[in-house]
């Protein structure tokens, strides 16, 4: 008879599981809900507007960066005494362009377009960080969410217990102690509804904030149903190959890189000459000669080029050059160190918070609602004490309360691994 009683309540424990604890296929509304908010904070979002301004401003730079300098032109009146073989020189008419050496206009340009790679990692960084911190507030909503559920389910119990605690008072059936009990009991429930309520406004301001919404602009998020628990497909090695190539940091360090390459190869160019090409034109006067050409214009091209002697000037500007890659490089190591790091941990993170929901899912919730149904099945068959339900209606709430913030945690830790990652996971 024994083994009977125990199949049974394993029994008993594995249906309530089933109708209790929703199967993880069938959680599938609410990530729509999430992916709303998250195009409108992207739409909305100043600070992201502000690094995609950024970003187009440093494409701006590129054709700048690669054109020539302004020409010259200029006009020069003679003087009086100023005679020449054909006659008097009376203006001067100059135009001149400054031409740098090719490559400098070419190195140049690249420098440009390595700063504008590094402002799009920017513009990616800071999207990627905007639709983590949306998934964060979103996922603390649910888990205040439900535990505001799970505790007015609670309040709706010790209610009804307090109904049947006055009623056995009244008739001499119960103690008043069980009154007091009661009533102390509803009023800690109270004083939790209170502070999720309050928690849920605080979060509910966060992603106003997010969203760029007015303070005073309603943000329609009533009730926030379960979503899905990712199932991650990629091993840890794929993840961390995929961070290589997505993740925004190690973009913008390894632009930074080419960059100062580029800005090396431009110190050293310093060392070759730029050239200046112009054209003079010379109005001459009727002279007092009498050869043909008398009075006759003169035309002339000046060809210039600069001689790059200051060494104190081209030495250190390639010694800099240098250090300044080298930082760069060193710069770039630390990055992918610390991407590494960072996909590795949230990594773990993900996959503890997943076998402790799984606990939770699988053993601990089962056994609280079944002990808690059993203790008040029992107390109001008048066959046990009120402390016993007592202490299972506080483990029931206490263990609903830490499974709905394992929830939330489990989901938020998704959400770091995929900004560690710099993408979305496939799962």
């Amino acid at each position: 008879m024994r083994v009977y009683r125990i199949l049974g309540k394993v029994f008993i424990a594995i249906i309530l599981a089933s109708v209790l604890i929703p199967p993880k296929a069938a959680l599938s509304q609410t990530t729509s809900d999430l992916d709303i908010l998250i195009q409108e904070a992207l739409a909305n979002n100043p600070q992201l507007k502000a690094a995609e301004a950024h970003w187009h401003a440093a494409q701006s730079r590129i054709p700048q960066a690669s054109s020539l300098p302004d020409p010259t032109a200029g006009l020069s009146i003679m003087g009086p005494m100023l005679e020449t073989r054909l006659g008097p020189q009376e203006e001067m008419y100059e135009f001149e362009q400054m031409i740098p050496f090719p490559a400098k206009l070419r190195e140049k340009r690249k420098i440009a377009g390595a700063e504008t790679q590094g402002a799009h990692a920017k513009f990616k960084m800071t999207e990627r960080d905007l639709i983590f911190k949306v998934s964060e507030v979103y996922y603390d909503l649910y888990a205040v969410d439900s535990g505001l559920k799970v505790t007015g389910e609670v309040r709706e119990l010790l209610n009804k217990l307090e109904g049947i605690t006055q009623a056995r008072y009244a008739s001499q059936q119960g103690p008043q102690r069980d009154v007091a009990k009661t009533q102390a009991e509803l009023s800690e429930i109270l004083q939790k509804i209170f502070m999720l309520r309050q928690q849920k406004q605080s979060l509910k301001a966060s992603l106003k904030a997010l969203l760029n919404r007015r303070a005073d602009q309603p943000l329609e998020i009533q009730s926030i149903d379960s979503p899905d628990v990712p199932e991650l497909a990629l091993t840890l090695e794929d993840l961390l190959e995929k961070s290589k190539h997505h993740r925004p940091e190690v973009l913008e360090a390894e632009a930074m890189v080419e960059r100062q390459r580029h800005a090396l190869k431009l110190s050293k160019f310093e060392y070759a000459p730029d050239i200046s090409v112009g054209f003079q034109y010379y109005k001459i006067g009727a002279g007092d000669t009498s050869d043909p050409d008398d009075g006759r214009d003169a035309w002339m091209i000046p060809i210039k080029f600069t001689i790059p002697l200051w060494q104190n000037r081209l030495v250190p500007g390639v010694k800099e050059a240098k250090k300044n890659l080298q930082a760069s490089e060193a710069g770039l190591k630390d990055t992918e160190n610390l991407s590494e790091f960072e996909v590795k941990n949230a990594y773990y993170q993900f996959m503890a918070s997943s076998q402790v929901l799984d606990l939770y899912e699988n053993a601990l919730i089962p056994q609280v609602e079944i002990a808690l149904k059993s203790d008040q099945a029992g107390y109001e068959a008048g066959q046990t004490d009120i402390l016993n339900f007592m202490d299972s209606e506080r483990v029931y709430l206490n263990s609903k309360l830490a499974y709905y913030q394992a929830f939330a945690e489990a989901m938020k830790n998704f959400a770091l691994l995929e900004r560690a990652v710099g993408t979305d996971l496939d799962h």
